[in-house]
């Protein structure tokens, strides 16, 4: 695994991502809805804003992940700092920088990412919008243009975000004393700060620019000084700024937000977004306004071109819809001959539309199922675990809702999606689209079971027994442990060979599964060691006789292949009392080992007891 190395501007960067008062923040409905977004329009489970900390990346926004936070050593993003436009990664198994990423190797198990920096003043980069999937994929420039556009607009909702508490803390401090407004405030806040603002008097006129308006404007600080705002506006766009100024300044309005043309020596219609503030006293009169400007010429570029894709979309649905609509049987037969289950269902939940393969799973024609309630045609167990998806998709929310089965009788399982059909801002009902996913359950269940399951003898492997093991010593519940080694096993092999030794120790399994509990673990660790581990037993003597049943079972003759032989165990006993402190299962696992080798120096076929502390 690689880890990112650190930007040149590190120090610069961390600074200004700590300006903006946003890292351990709650979750914010702005950001939120920006995330789902991008999972819609890049068809993804997970999306993220991501802020890379000093030491680690925190997400301000997360969709399809539980997770707050990783370390920096582990983030994708922490490399997307570096990307020019957009990093990339179709597969993050055959990427060397994270094929061995424990975000890859374990949950979530992330193998496509594509992030956009979040990137301020040109070159200060504090994290990503990013989305995931746990599935490679190929990700078409279309969709690239989408999560550049989001990326944007997260960039302005954090700079108004902080703008807004910039504002907010001057309020506050303009009734202590107007020293507040001095030369030493104006280098720290405006001078140093990597976005564009100005002060202006109530008039509209220029007191205090920054380096960075005066940049943006293409004049120094001593010609902007003292002038008008509105002369930089293009005549076109000051209407959008006149009346609204008004009301910010009256205290009508919080703050203007609106986009205008600058004219500036190197571009005579420089488009950009001006935000504007009030600086108020304690009596709540404004006394100074603090104006934000930031290029956004090439975001109206692509806003552009996106309505230009746009409109020849729109006019090719259009064409199709008219097509479509002229011949109704033409659409049920597309959808007739889809194998997934298609309807629309209206705001009283009743079926408006169905395709033929709701006569495969319910065993009605389409046409007899127009009209009818859902809850008249779905089984009510059914019924009742989808009702709170047909609610979210009238409330205009995309819901997916998985394992889903329509009938006792029919072993098939589905993931069902339901989509908000929206006209004029305003939900009529929504679309109905399930998959059977039978097949890719059953593939997911076999990959379980072979990362699970020793192939040998079909027992729980080491991986499953940790699990089981650790999850008995957190809840502090009552056990025995048997480690067993079994004796004599290495000659079997030797003489006899090792399918000889195979069918040994599969009948071993067999012998002590026959002899436990259902609800017991019985194992194989490596080789001829196998653990068992009896639940709820909480004595000494209780353990020792399932040890001796367990020496008893596995030192009986067995027959294989025509040939009588013969084995024993050596067993160390461990038991775990409920109300002791709980250790690891490798704790656990070592205890008995060490007293499985002192009753394998004592003459074997026995068992010892780890004893008690």
């Amino acid at each position: 695994m690689q880890s990112a190395p650190s930007p040149l501007n590190e120090a610069a960067r961390l600074c200004f991502l700590e300006s903006l008062n946003i890292l351990d923040t709650p979750a914010e409905e702005t950001f939120d809805r920006l995330t789902r977004l991008a999972c819609v329009l890049l068809d993804v489970p997970m999306a993220l804003v991501s802020l890379v900390d000093m030491n680690r990346q925190w997400f301000k926004s997360r969709q399809g992940l539980d997770a707050t936070e990783t370390p920096r050593d582990l983030a994708f993003c922490a490399h997307a700092l570096h990307a020019e436009d957009i990093l990339v990664i179709p597969d993050a198994t055959a990427d060397p920088r994270f094929e061995d990423n424990p975000l890859v190797t374990g949950g979530p198990g992330i193998r496509f990412y594509a992030g956009v920096p979040l990137r301020f003043a040109g070159e200060l980069t504090v994290g990503t919008l990013c989305v995931l999937d746990s599935k490679p994929r190929q990700v078409s420039e279309t969709h690239l243009a989408h999560l550049r556009d989001l990326a944007r607009i997260v960039e302005r909702e954090m700079l108004h975000r902080s703008l807004a508490i910039d504002s907010g803390s001057a309020v506050q401090d303009a009734g202590h004393s107007a020293l507040l407004s001095s030369e030493a405030r104006f280098q720290r806040v405006f001078d140093n700060s990597p976005t564009s603002k100005a002060l202006l008097g109530l008039d509209g006129r220029i007191q205090e620019p920054n380096r960075e308006f005066c940049q943006l404007v293409g004049k120094t600080r001593e010609w902007l000084v003292l002038m008008p705002l509105g002369e930089l506006i293009d005549a076109q766009d000051l209407g959008n700024v006149t009346v609204p100024w008004q009301a910010v300044v009256s205290g009508a309005q919080e703050s203007l937000v609106t986009e205008v043309r600058l004219v500036t020596p190197g571009n005579p219609a420089l488009w950009t977004e001006l935000s504007l503030s009030a600086l108020r006293n304690e009596r709540g009169h404004a006394e100074q306004l603090v104006v934000f400007v930031r290029d956004i010429s090439e975001r109206k570029r692509r806003q552009q071109q996106l309505q230009r894709y746009q409109a020849t979309l729109e006019q090719q649905v259009a064409q199709r819809t008219e097509e479509l609509a002229r011949s109704q049987e033409t659409l049920q037969a597309i959808a007739d001959n889809i194998p997934v289950l298609i309807a629309h269902i209206g705001t009283e939940l009743e079926y408006r539309f169905n395709n033929a393969v709701y006569r495969q799973i319910f065993g009605m024609e389409p046409t007899q199922l127009k009209g009818r309630k859902v809850q008249d045609v779905l089984p009510a167990d059914v019924y009742r675990q989808l009702l709170p998806c047909f609610r979210r998709a009238l409330a205009g929310e995309r819901v997916e809702a998985d394992n889903v089965r329509y009938s006792p009788d029919d072993t098939r399982i589905w993931h069902a999606s339901y989509v908000p059909d929206i006209r004029n801002g305003k939900v009529e009902g929504f679309f109905v689209m399930s998959l059977d996913v039978t097949e890719r359950k059953r593939k997911e269940k076999n990959l379980l079971d072979q990362a699970t399951l020793d192939a040998l003898t079909g027992l729980p492997n080491r991986v499953a027994l940790h699990q089981e093991l650790g999850y008995s010593l957190q809840q502090r519940a009552a056990f025995a442990l048997f480690f067993i080694d079994l004796d004599g096993f290495k000659q079997v092999n030797d003489q006899y060979g090792h399918e000889t030794g195979d069918q040994v120790l599969q009948t071993a399994a067999g012998r002590m599964l026959a002899i436990m509990r259902a609800d017991d673990i019985v194992a194989r660790l490596a080789g001829d060691e196998f653990v068992v581990v009896a639940q709820a037993v909480a004595n000494q003597a209780s353990a020792q006789d399932i040890a001796r049943k367990l020496c008893d079972v596995l030192s009986a003759p067995l027959e294989v292949e025509g040939v009588q032989v013969a084995v024993g165990a050596s067993i160390g006993v461990y038991l775990n009392l409920g109300g002791h402190d709980p250790q690891t299962a490798d704790d656990a696992l070592a205890l008995a080992d060490k007293a499985m080798y002192e009753a394998k120096r004592s003459g074997r076929n026995q068992f010892c007891m780890v004893p008690e502390h």
